[in-house]
């Protein structure tokens, strides 16, 4: 099978980029503790979440989202396609103080802004990326680097970064012990469970367990568990036929009136409005699954060679 995902690594620098094009299908909510995200829209119109914002998303539209910030898109149109690169936070690391990093809120495009040269310049180093990455060649990690860095340089010379406090590095303890709760939590989602459950799990005190917890991943334990539990349940929403309350129950939420509350607050739709807008046939039949697109196809082609020549 041809190659559709794309990774480049330079381990002396911690730097590493994955890259990739996919059809968009429904939301599948997640984060990243320590990368950046970039979304170009190439074709057709998503809705797209990023923390509790929503907006919508059409053909040449882009939004950076930073580390650890819960993000989704959701179709508004069959064949909806997206490009995809993802980066280190580490790739900031010359241009900060130790304890520091860039949040990019600014990075987020609408039909009055798309057009503007700072957005075309995005495109093109990203083009460039994906471009580098499949033709690959001798000069291939070279090209993708100097694209990266250029990409970079853009962002923080025409976006207005502000700088914010990241998440300290951790001894190689709290790693394991931090490890292992999330793989518990990943295991019993679904049950009820209180801080005071993984302090038993950890045999490490509640208040101490906490600090660590959101020192380590960013967000406190109670939100990591609802994102986690939004996971699973849009999965259900999309592929099952179990009722509203089913899926409520059977994904760790107390009752239907609570799922539908922390639903709405996050994606601005109840449940079942987000269930009949989903396209049936167009979802995953797996929980982590995408659909990749080979850079070869058209409409990939096409995307690529219209911003390819946006600087010429």
């Amino acid at each position: 099978m041809e190659n559709t995902h794309f990774r480049m690594q330079w381990p002396r620098e911690n730097l590493y980029l994955d890259c990739f094009a996919h059809e968009v299908m429904y939301y599948r909510y997640h984060w990243h503790r320590s990368e950046y995200e970039l979304d170009i829209l190439l074709n057709g119109k998503q809705e797209f979440c990023r923390g509790t914002e929503t907006h919508i998303m059409e053909e040449d539209d882009l939004v950076l989202i930073g580390p650890g910030t819960g993000h989704a898109s959701f179709s508004q149109k069959e064949n909806t396609t997206a490009l995809v690169i993802r980066f280190s936070a580490s790739a900031f690391k010359p241009f900060l103080k130790r304890g520091q990093g860039f949040s990019f809120s600014s990075c987020q495009s609408s039909p009055q802004t798309r057009n503007n040269p700072r957005y075309r310049h995005i495109r093109f180093y990203a083009a460039q990326i994906l471009n580098a990455c499949y033709q690959g060649g001798p000069y291939s990690q070279l090209t993708a680097k100097a694209s990266l860095e250029m990409l970079l340089v853009t962002l923080c010379e025409l976006f207005d970064p502000q700088i914010v406090k990241v998440l300290p590095e951790q001894d190689e303890q709290h790693q394991e012990i931090v490890s292992r709760i999330i793989t518990y939590l990943e295991q019993n989602y679904a049950s009820k469970i209180t801080l005071e459950d993984l302090a038993q799990f950890s045999q490490y005190n509640r208040t101490y367990l906490s600090t660590m917890f959101k020192n380590s991943v960013g967000i406190n334990f109670y939100e990591y568990l609802t994102r986690l539990r939004f996971h699973h349940a849009l999965f259900d929403l999309a592929r099952s036929d179990k009722n509203l309350t089913e899926i409520a129950i059977d994904n760790g939420f107390a009752d239907l009136k609570s799922f539908n509350l922390r639903f709405r607050e996050t994606f601005h739709y109840t449940p079942a409005e987000y269930r009949s807008l989903v396209f049936q046939g167009k979802v995953s039949t797996e929980l982590h699954e995408r659909h990749l697109i080979n850079p070869t196809e058209p409409i990939i082609q096409t995307k690529l060679m219209e911003y390819l020549s946006l600087l010429d």
